[in-house]
């Protein structure tokens, strides 16, 4: 990783800390208390919301992109994903098969969502924070969601060695059933959903160690369901390697489909 960016990443994190700090808030939902930055912009048309990828084992769960977005000048909602049993993230879904915190989420969107009146959204993640993006953008009509290499087959990733703490909060077990639900999840809302009229922009690398599981899966249904789909490929060969290039992506879709 160069100084350059290094450098950058150092400048968003105490950015971020001190957001946390003194901006962030609170959002009583039916069953959990969802955390919060909003920044609304008046004049605004749009509005960006964003989810939070996993942090490294043992660093509790913060805000991403707030100085990718910083030179776009509208509305933003970062939501946090500080559940699970490390505060690393339950993917923005539950404890113990609930599924509540993402009633509770998607409540706190529809609150944000009425009171501004945007004439567009933005659904914005990578990873963990893209199926988020994904999973609550596609529920909405005429949406923009832009994602960086989300999972798909969450219940077989979070099957894998290092993530199964993660299974086990979502779904309170490891069992074969528990995976087959969360499996199914996320290919239930595309198909639920195919008549939103949603535009999704996807990066990706067919190179990197999720390609065969669970992104070469989502393009494959997303094709079959005839949905409004722009690619953007790379070719670099670890997961980790997408926080180098989709921050670009962002700002360039932005760039292009904000409303002037």
């Amino acid at each position: 990783m160069s100084l350059f960016i290094k450098a950058e990443k150092a400048i968003d994190l105490l950015k971020t800390k001190y957001l946390m700090k003194c901006k962030q808030k609170t959002y009583n939902g039916e069953k959990y208390n969802i955390k919060y930055l909003f920044e609304e912009r008046k004049g605004s048309k749009d509005l960006l919301i964003v989810f939070t990828a996993c942090t490294k084992v043992g660093q509790k769960a913060r805000y991403n992109y707030i100085k990718t977005l910083d030179e776009f000048k509208c509305n933003k909602l970062f939501i946090l994903d500080d559940f699970g049993f490390d505060e690393r993230g339950a993917y923005y879904l539950g404890k113990d098969k609930d599924f509540a915190i993402a009633k509770d989420v998607e409540a706190l969107i529809n609150h944000i969502c009425e009171k501004l009146k945007p004439s567009k959204e933005f659904y914005i993640g990578s990873s963990k924070g893209g199926y988020a993006a994904l999973y609550f953008g596609l529920r909405r009509k005429h949406t923009y969601i832009l994602v960086g290499a989300p999972q798909y087959n969450l219940g077989d990733y979070l099957n894998l060695p290092g993530h199964k703490e993660i299974l086990k909060y979502i779904m309170g077990d490891c069992n074969q059933e528990s995976i087959n639900i969360l499996n199914e999840i996320l290919r239930d809302v595309l198909i639920k959903n195919k008549e939103n009229n949603n535009k999704i922009f996807l990066h990706y690398s067919d190179k990197e160690e999720t390609f065969k599981s669970d992104l070469k899966p989502l393009i494959d249904e997303l094709r079959s369901l005839n949905y409004k789909c722009k690619f953007d490929l790379e070719h670099y060969e670890s997961h980790a390697e997408l926080t180098k290039y989709y921050p670009q992506y962002i700002k360039k879709i932005l760039s292009e489909n904000l409303s002037r």
